[in-house]
């Protein structure tokens, strides 16, 4: 039989170790590879100023912006491995490691942003999180950018067959390659954080963005021609590491969720507001040469048909269950 006195102890042992744990100090480090000022970036800083000011400084949030730690395939890696805590890499590069994330790449698959945001919130958020878990990294948020064009200092691009020939940036997801090898045309993949210096030097003839990503790295500058044909979406999973997040007591889990969920609304909108400032601040860059081709609705129905004529060809990269929610969200 247990003594009264030593019941005690144990429970006042019990409750200072419980008080230990959950007060523990402890240092988040955060990767990213876009500027302080993208919507992401600025995320990222609300995340980081709101979890420190919470928890009064015992949790620290260390950003490395811009790609000067890690680039975004290495980031994924370092959060497997604990190195790094947390990443939000675009779902290209994740592609790498979970396939299914190449869903976002296929050509017109998904026609507005309530598709997309229905995508996160389904069943292809649930499979994206569960697949992520396997491959080694917890998949806590979704972020948006935007819908792409395609920029380039040839010629103006009206049709897809317009880019026969041409050398484009991307990010190195099976699906971009297809995309432009359809068109003829020769995809490489490179950091983002190099794109400006390959554009302006030749490397490469063009490449595949979103307004405030072209804005911000000003690839406008140092680009002729612009073709608005919003083919395909860029955006961002948040994930964290699975050892690093494990450790943590459920208050802070809870915790950090919350604060993640409040961010991830500011960052939808941030992306939204941002990407329709910039087109704007493109337009009427009087120091950019670029010409903007904006698509008219038949012009655009030639692209929309011409990429889903290989849907076929797209939905052998993705999983069967992926490819079909999709299908329905349209």
């Amino acid at each position: 039989m247990i003594k009264k006195g030593v019941l005690i102890f144990s429970i006042v042992l019990l409750l200072a170790f419980s008080f230990k744990t959950y007060a523990e100090n402890f240092t988040i480090r955060f990767s990213h590879v876009v500027s302080e000022n993208s919507p992401k970036g600025r995320a990222i800083n609300y995340f980081k100023n709101t979890l420190e000011k919470r928890t009064k400084g015992r949790i620290k949030v260390k950003v490395y912006p811009a790609g000067i730690l890690l680039d975004d395939i290495a980031a994924v890696g370092a959060v497997k491995n604990n190195i790094i805590q947390m990443a939000s890499p675009a779902f290209s590069k994740l592609g790498l490691y979970v396939r299914d994330f190449q869903v976002f790449d296929i050509p017109y698959l998904f026609e507005n942003k309530d598709e997309i945001h229905n995508a996160y919130t389904g069943e292809i958020g649930d499979i994206l999180k569960k697949k992520s878990l396997s491959a080694g990294f917890r998949l806590l948020s979704f972020w948006d950018n935007g819908f792409k064009v395609i920029t380039n200092n040839s010629r103006s691009i009206s049709v897809p067959g317009d880019m026969k020939n041409l050398i484009f940036r991307t990010m190195g997801s099976e699906v971009l390659a297809l995309q432009f090898q359809l068109c003829d045309a020769i995809a490489y993949s490179y950091p983002f954080s190099s794109v400006y210096d390959l554009l302006k030097e030749g490397v490469v003839d063009g490449q595949e963005n979103t307004f405030n990503n072209i804005y911000s790295q000003k690839i406008h500058e140092v680009q002729r021609y612009m073709t608005i044909s919003d083919h395909g979406y860029l955006g961002y999973g948040v994930i964290i590491s699975p050892q690093f997040w494990k450790k943590l007591p459920v208050s802070d889990r809870k915790l950090i969720k919350d604060v993640l969920r409040k961010t991830t609304s500011l960052e939808h909108k941030l992306a939204a507001k941002q990407n329709f400032n910039d087109f704007y601040r493109i337009k009427n860059d009087t120091s950019s040469k670029i010409t903007i081709k904006e698509l008219k609705k038949e012009e655009k129905e030639k692209w929309e048909n011409f990429f889903k004529e290989h849907y076929n060809e797209f939905s052998q990269i993705v999983s069967d269950d992926i490819f079909s929610e999709a299908l329905k969200l349209n």
